[in-house]
């Protein structure tokens, strides 16, 4: 009996299995957070018990300055972070276009390679956006 119930089921599994990685993933983020700053209040309270001060940086959301600190350094680490994955877009888009047009010509298919497609014009604009507005003006000729 129960093989029979798996055999019919099994199909319903891989959606399943697939659906409950991005929760178990998300559930152990949390959980890991949730531990460490348990374990830092518990610091905290032994510090403040001993008489020893607090570190000030502990007393701050460290998440709003850690997002900060991240976009700042990845802005100022690549000024080309848009062109790439634009590229790669680009050229993903235009090989499925291909590999769908050659495998059924005269098909629709073809069309699901403008997805990447697309998405890699938009990051090449978001580059061109981005390096005009960091480009640094240019001195006056006289």
């Amino acid at each position: 009996m129960f093989p029979d119930v798996l055999r019919e089921n099994f199909a319903l599994l891989i959606p399943m299995l697939a659906l409950a990685i991005p929760i178990v993933a998300i559930v152990a983020h949390y959980v890991s957070k949730s531990s460490r700053e348990r374990q830092r209040h518990e610091t905290m309270r032994q510090l403040i018990q001993a008489g020893q001060p607090v570190p000030p940086g502990w007393l701050a959301d460290e998440d709003e300055d850690e997002i900060t600190r991240r976009a700042a350094s990845r802005e100022l680490a690549n000024p080309n972070r848009s062109l790439t994955p634009g590229i790669i877009n680009l050229s993903v888009g235009l090989g499925l276009m291909g590999m769908f047009t050659l495998m059924r010509p005269g098909s629709w298919l073809w069309g699901i390679g403008l997805v990447p497609f697309c998405l890699g014009l938009g990051f090449i604009v978001l580059w061109a956006i981005e390096r005009k507005q960091h480009m640094p003006p240019r001195p006056p000729v006289a």
